[in-house]
């Protein structure tokens, strides 16, 4: 594989900086290229050592650093560094999952709201951490943490308080959300509106959660589907110029039997109004 590492094709060095198990010193050439692609894709490989990843975190060349926020066996104070300067997103990073009880206890007390965040998106966190991190003043580090399963009502409630909007979407998908909690989320300002597909989604909303939802254009297929809507709402969502919403509504089991045979109705008169429209263009007559 050596041989290829100062191959005029980028694309095949790109192939070589992501193949497991090479020489550290086919490695160090690889690090020397001037494609940013190659280093990014040389960041990501859990083959490099220590020595390299710490090489590695000087590269100012595009998507470097953020590659190597993925590598497996990161050191945590280049992770500290990284969360500094590289815009990381917001997925479970591997070294962070791998994180032992002491390295999840450092991170989720860091100085850095960022390190915090990353650590609240672990769904394993001891009671005593989640619980703390539920309280973070940091609206990056309360939207990781929302989701979390095991808060309170009370918890959600007080960070939905807090920061309303900017939480709202991730405190809805929390699977122990309460009827009570989606509620007040429906109650929340237009921007947080894009919440609306989440609280539409959860089996133990009440009744005026769904009703709710049916205002957003986006949340409105799925609040159609739910068969606590009463059956005027239904009959009414039918006529909607949404086919997918209209057919959420007809796939609902609460819609009223006279609704179905008035369905029915229509598509088989549509059915014979078609047949005899073939009919006529088969005598040439002019529809």
């Amino acid at each position: 594989m050596a041989r290829f590492v100062d191959h005029p094709s980028a694309l095949l060095r790109e192939l070589v900086a992501v193949r497991e198990g090479l020489p550290q010193q086919t490695y160090a050439r690889l690090a020397a290229d001037p494609v940013p692609g190659v280093c990014a894709d040389l960041a990501r490989n859990p083959s490099t050592d220590e020595a390299m990843v710490r090489r590695l975190a000087e590269d100012r060349g595009h998507d470097v650093q953020r590659s190597l926020a993925f590598h497996p066996d990161l050191p945590l104070d280049v992770l500290t560094r990284l969360a500094r300067s590289t815009k990381l997103g917001s997925p479970l990073l591997p070294r962070v999952a791998a994180a032992t009880p002491a390295e999840v206890a450092d991170l989720a007390a860091a100085a850095d709201p960022t390190l915090r965040m990353l650590v609240a998106l672990r769904r394993d966190l001891p009671d005593a951490i989640r619980d703390a991190l539920a309280c973070d003043c940091d609206a990056k580090a309360l939207k990781a943490i929302a989701p979390h399963p095991g808060l309170a009502e009370a918890q959600l409630l007080a960070m939905i308080d807090r920061h309303g909007p900017r939480v709202a979407a991730k405190a809805a998908t929390n699977p122990d959300a309460t009827a009570l909690v989606l509620e007040h989320l429906t109650r929340q300002s237009a921007s947080a509106r894009k919440a609306f597909r989440e609280i539409a989604r959860p089996p133990n909303a009440s009744l005026p959660a769904p009703l709710a939802c049916l205002v957003d254009p986006q949340a409105r297929p799925i609040a159609a589907a739910r068969p606590e809507l009463p059956s005027s709402a239904l009959v009414d969502l039918l006529a909607d110029e949404d086919w997918q919403i209209a057919a959420a509504a007809a796939g609902n089991p609460s819609l009223p039997a006279d609704a179905m045979s008035a369905l029915t109705s229509r598509r088989s008169s549509r059915g014979r109004s078609a047949r005899v429209r073939c009919d006529r263009r088969d005598q040439g007559v002019a529809c």
